[in-house]
């Protein structure tokens, strides 16, 4: 059969608003198509997403080990490479981001959360709901790596700076010289302050990368990439899950004021708004071979695009997919990514958003935002300022 052809940027401003109508027009086009601009197949429906996903790297190989797709990482990390070295490098930190691992933390997102939400308590009117309150991944994440705490802004910085600039290669070059300048400091810093965990051994997750590379299980180079990955993932996708709440809520009303009357029901909100509000958009792999996928053929080194947000709302998984409803059936979706590089932070953002959320909610129930802003990412997509609509107005 002949290949169906699409070609949309995904990097226009009115993509980046709103892409759902996009994606509706991808799958139309069919289960597999090509966008030029992308330079790679665009791929919707939640099975042949899943199929990609699951994947090992046999068929469907990560890209992220191309240094002009992320060229922060100077050497490889987990969602850099496949198989044995995926395994050997997720083994070292695993343990620590287990749910009974990650619940010892209950009590300082607790006090961090009560902290940034002062302001709010306080009744502010320029208090940025965004920008401000999703700090809460930042502080967590910082801590449990030792970074003191007159780093946590730069860590917020750096972090969302090469999030919200990411195009895996599709970047211009204003964009790619901000990449390289966050990464440079970052990666400055880190080297430091490993330095310092060597000396002092201070009881941290960083401390414990260190021990593994001692013991031979990683290097030093991939003790630092790691940290990065940990920061960047730890912050900016959960950072963008508590905003991307935000509007969702405020989006459906009758559903907030059901999560608001019973927070036992916040944990079900969640995860409707990773399927409903997907964080990352789009996820590449690369065919290792040729191969074909729902019935297209695709050569060797081909780049395909699981579009999660799209499959995310799948009609053929979810009955009225479009609509926001927080009591809906509970099913697997992409909202942490899938298979062998399902995010290991979930447990952690899960925590982080409950708490965060079943927070807000008890002091602003019907809580609205003004001026709202969202950077410039497709490929991690949320907004990034929006201030809270002072009550009564």
């Amino acid at each position: 059969m002949a290949s169906a052809r699409l070609d949309i940027n995904f990097f226009d401003r009115a993509a980046i608003d709103n892409p759902y109508p996009l994606f509706e027009q991808v799958r139309a086009a069919g289960p597999v198509v090509w966008n030029d601009i992308l330079g790679g197949w665009m791929v919707t429906g939640f099975e042949d997403c899943s199929t990609v996903l699951n994947d090992n790297g046999d068929q469907f190989a990560v890209v992220n080990g191309d240094p002009e797709m992320l060229p922060w990482f100077e050497a490889p990390t987990m969602i850099s490479v496949d198989g044995a070295t995926h395994r050997r490098l997720r083994a070292c930190v695993s343990p620590l981001f287990t749910r009974g691992a990650v619940q010892r933390w209950q009590s300082r997102v607790d006090a961090v959360v009560e902290h940034l939400l002062a302001p709010v308590a306080a009744g502010s009117d320029t208090y940025d709901l965004i920008a401000d309150f999703t700090m809460v991944p930042t502080i967590i994440v910082a801590e449990m790596l030792g970074v003191p705490e007159e780093r946590h802004g730069d860590f917020q910085d750096w972090s969302n700076t090469i999030v919200s600039n990411l195009a895996y290669g599709h970047e211009d070059a204003s964009a790619r010289e901000l990449l390289r300048k966050a990464s440079s400091e970052l990666n400055a810093y880190l080297r430091t302050e490993i330095e310092r965990h060597r000396r002092d051994r201070p009881d941290d997750l960083l401390t414990t990368m260190i021990d593994a590379s001692d013991q031979g299980a990683m290097d030093g180079d991939e003790v630092r990439a790691a940290a990065v990955l940990l920061l960047i993932a730890g912050y900016d996708t959960t950072a963008k899950l508590l905003s991307n709440a935000l509007v969702a809520f405020e989006a459906n009303p009758d559903q907030r004021a059901l999560v608001a009357a019973d927070p036992d029901l916040m944990p079900a909100a969640i995860e409707e708004i990773l399927r409903w509000r997907s964080t990352v958009q789009a996820i590449p792999r690369r065919a290792v071979q040729d191969t074909e996928l729902a019935g297209t053929r695709l050569g060797a080194g081909d780049v395909v695009y699981a579009v999660t947000a799209a499959a995310n709302r799948d009609p053929a998984r979810w009955n009225d997919p479009d609509r926001f409803d927080v009591r809906r059936e509970r099913r697997t979706h992409f909202g942490f990514g899938y298979g062998p590089h399902l995010c290991l932070g979930a447990p952690l953002a899960r925590l982080e958003a409950r708490v965060a959320l079943q927070g807000l909610l008890r002091l602003a129930p019907e809580f609205r935002l003004r001026d709202l802003e969202f950077g410039p990412s497709f490929f991690v997509r949320g907004p990034e300022r929006g201030l809270l609509q002072p009550a009564g107005r």
